[in-house]
């Protein structure tokens, strides 16, 4: 799914104009990219968080290419305990995805929606419409996934998709005892060029 197709349903779901939801969505890619760029996290209440990779220096291979490395977004995303929920993936660590999504340094609701879109008579939207596009964009977002399919919001934000992890040997870190990790499902968001670019 495309971003075109994306405010399409969203509109849809809400019974919105296009127009608004597509101001309802810049202003979340905005928010995020700003946030991100200043080296602070960010999270859609409800949807997940985003924070920049803290990954040493390496060498990887793209399994489908062979060059290159390996799924090197920038941008690590957390599901949010309700939106692993709704996608019936297993959370992993509840609760430290739980304190990812509220103790991010941006949180982006309707409110803040409203507040950032009200700077500009132009792309103003209320409080009201916010929280139906975001409740829409959750919705059509879980949808899709549930389906298998990408979400891609274009090379100015991203796509999610969902993916598993296979089953692996791991140690507790509290014991230092081997302990076997179960294969799960988890969202995975891949930065496009232009995010990658702006928080490099």
């Amino acid at each position: 799914m495309n971003k075109a197709e994306l405010i399409e349903q969203m509109a849809s779901e809400a019974g919105m104009k296009e127009s608004e939801i597509q101001k309802t969505l810049d202003a979340f890619i905005n928010a995020t990219t700003k946030a991100l760029k200043k080296g602070d996290s960010a999270v859609l209440v409800g949807f997940g968080s985003f924070s920049i990779s803290k990954r040493s220096a390496r060498t990887g291979r793209n399994p489908e290419s062979g060059k290159g490395p390996a799924d090197d977004s920038p941008v690590t995303f957390d599901s949010c305990p309700e939106f692993a929920a709704a996608l019936d993936l297993n959370p992993g660590k509840g609760d430290e995805a739980s304190a990812k999504c509220r103790d991010a340094d941006v949180v982006i609701d309707a409110e803040y929606i409203a507040r950032e879109t009200g700077r500009d008579s132009d792309s103003k939207v209320s409080e009201a419409d916010a929280k139906r596009a975001l409740d829409a964009f959750i919705n059509a977002t879980t949808k899709a996934l549930k389906k298998g399919d990408r979400l891609s919001l274009g090379e100015k934000f991203g796509e999610f998709t969902v993916s598993t992890l296979s089953a692996r040997g791991g140690r507790n870190r509290q014991t230092g005892k081997e302990i076997q990790i179960a294969a799960k499902n988890v969202v995975k968001f891949k930065a496009g060029a232009e995010l990658s670019k702006a928080v490099n």
